[in-house]
């Protein structure tokens, strides 16, 4: 199958079962998608999502190849090393043991249980999943998707106020809260909330009955449609990077409206119709703000008249200090974009537009056909509907650096501000204070670190995007996984370098990765960094260093790190270079303040 026969097929309007099953022969037959191998755990015969992951997964890039293990195989198949699981050899591993298909009495006969009796049930489901995860963990690298625990009734509709049904529901979302903390313990396992599904289409909209009893399917055509997508969703999640910042427009985007010629009066915001539509979106916009998106403006204004809603409109919930970039002129948009992506020093790629101007939509897109550009819908309403279905912002997992990363920019702007009143650079990095913290890897930081390896591109020696799995087997193997905190005196910068380190053979090491995030390079921080690896490494004996530099399009600004640090080439062709540790060293500067976190 070609590019363009695989593009039509899937941007062609696929609803049907039929649809879905036409599509997926057509993209298995393709040899242009990148391959994932998929195994499918179930408590259930699973194999009646398969069209629907395969043309799901297809949209977005990838090519679903799916091994169904037998129903209600978990243990044998997770156990044996010579199972089909393992000799599939499977990137990722679906588990989706239902409720309902290990302990039917639990669903329909809640009321008979004790308190202390479901109090063991609850231990022994967990415990059960937690020897699993363990189990396949041991004997596999694969990413581990956890299907959690549903709420269907599969054999009537039930007394929803029954205190009975209440209790039930509350039983099963505090189960479900324990295999979320069981399942973020280990590396690289993620949770689908399969509760989400009949959520999403009504419980009556998902049960088939029919299906169940005849051939152990538990969801119709329509639900089977809605998991595929779920599951599928959190695949791509799993290999893409979330953006980085939001650019938004104000005028009918933030608030109802035109300020410049309806006054701050005069705008759409407030509790009540239609000012709330617009107050609920703000709100949501916050919400990305707090799981580390950085929000920036672009918008045609006064910037006075903007400034003035900010800071004194009672129902504004956005603020002009929640904003990492604003760029309030008259100046075309995709121009303000490009001011942005220079002030926050990320890429356009990184970059997500949303505005209510189909012409500027359109004008965006063609200058800037790298920045992410979502088709917002004429109705207000559907804004957050519109926001979520981008996909552009899906994350499993939050790291606290995200949480404080707005304000991390904004201590930045005032760092920006103190170097332009200096007297040297020099004088600067003095006042600054900086105070650098390094330490080992451990089940804390491990998820911090992979992140930086997924998503830095600029200081990063090899762009190797190790996962946290790869990273538990270096240290097993030997290894070291090194991380770097940095605060000084405006902020806590927190977890922002990483080196990995192996041995390649006896008292010899090579620097695998190493890499530091965007926001620090110009400190020095590298060079104490590297000091740092050669102290390390000489407590270990080592006489030798290796360094290995591939270079990339955004990398260039590292391309002469190794010869800058006295490091000989050994290997120009493939950028190998070499430190002898019995004879050189690192000079780090006197202003920072090391701590080492052994």
């Amino acid at each position: 199958m070609g590019k363009d026969t695989l593009n039509k097929l899937t941007t062609t309007i696929i609803n049907t079962p039929s649809d879905y099953a036409r599509a997926s022969r057509e993209i298995e037959k393709s040899v242009s998608l990148k391959n994932i191998n998929i195994c499918f755990l179930s408590s259930y015969t699973s194999e009646v999502l398969n069209p629907y992951i395969i043309v799901e997964l297809a949209k977005n890039g990838y090519k679903g190849s799916l091994y169904y293990a037998p129903f209600n195989q978990f243990e044998q198949e997770i156990y044996n090393p010579d199972s089909g699981l393992y000799l599939f050899d499977p990137d990722i591993v679906l588990i989706h043991s239902r409720i309902e298909d290990s302990h039917q009495n639990l669903m329909m006969r809640f009321a008979k249980y004790s308190d202390d009796e479901l109090q063991e049930i609850s231990e022994d489901i967990i415990n059960r999943h937690k020897k699993m995860l363990d189990g396949l963990r041991n004997k596999s690298d694969a990413k581990i998707i956890v299907i959690n625990f549903g709420n269907a009734q599969m054999t009537e509709d039930c007394f929803t106020s029954s205190p009975v049904i209440q209790s039930q529901r509350t039983y099963i979302q505090n189960l479900n809260r324990s295999l979320l903390e069981l399942s973020n313990k280990l590396t690289s396992c993620y949770v689908i909330d399969y509760q989400q599904l009949f959520d999403h289409i009504g419980l009556n909209n998902c049960i088939d009955p029919k299906l169940f009893y005849m051939a152990r399917i538990p969801f119709n055509s329509s639900a089977q449609i809605e998991f595929g997508k779920i599951i599928s969703r959190t695949i791509f999640a799993i290999y893409s990077s979330p953006a980085k910042c939001i650019v938004l427009d104000l005028d009918n985007t933030l608030w109802g409206g035109v300020i410049g010629e309806d006054g701050i009066s005069g705008i759409q915001l407030s509790d009540e119709y239609p000012g709330n539509v617009f107050k609920t979106f703000q709100r949501a916009i916050l919400g990305l703000r707090d799981q580390g998106v950085l929000l920036a403006i672009a918008s045609k204004n006064n910037i006075n008249d903007v400034f003035d809603v900010f800071e004194k409109h009672t129902d504004c919930l956005l603020k002009k200090s929640d904003f990492s970039s604003i760029q309030i002129h008259w100046e075309n948009k995709a121009s303000s974009i490009e001011k942005i992506s220079q002030e926050l020093n990320i890429s356009l790629d990184s970059i997500v537009f949303f505005d209510d101007s189909p012409f500027e939509r359109d004008w965006v897109r063609k200058q800037l056909p790298s920045v992410k550009v979502i088709e917002v819908p004429k109705n207000p309403m559907n804004y957050l509907k519109a926001l979520n279905e981008s996909k552009f912002f899906d994350r499993l997992i939050v790291t606290n650096e995200d949480r404080i990363r707005a304000d991390i920019y904004q201590q930045e702007q005032q760092r920006k501000s103190a170097l332009n009143n200096s007297v040297s650079i020099d004088d600067f990095l003095r006042d600054l204070k900086l105070v650098v913290k390094i330490g080992n890897s451990d089940d804390v930081t491990i998820t911090r670190i992979e992140q930086l390896l997924s998503k830095t591109n600029q200081f990063n020696l090899t762009t190797k995007r190790h996962s946290s799995a790869d990273l538990i087997k270096i240290i097993r193997d030997g290894g070291k996984v090194l991380w770097l905190s940095c605060a000084d005196r405006y902020g806590d910068n927190g977890i922002v370098g990483v080196a990995i380190l192996v041995e390649t053979k006896h008292r010899t090491w090579l620097i695998d990765s190493m890499l530091l995030s965007c926001r620090v390079i110009g400190r020095k921080i590298e060079t104490v960094l590297l000091a740092e690896i050669v102290e390390i490494l000489r407590g270990e004996n080592a006489e030798e260093l290796y360094g290995h530099y591939i270079p990339t399009k955004k990398n260039q600004i590292v391309s002469n790190f190794y010869k800058q640090h006295n490091f000989q080439s050994t290997d120009k062709k493939n950028n190998f270079w070499r430190l002898n540790l019995k004879e050189s060293s690192i000079i780090k500067p006197n202003y920072i303040e090391i701590v080492r976190n052994d």
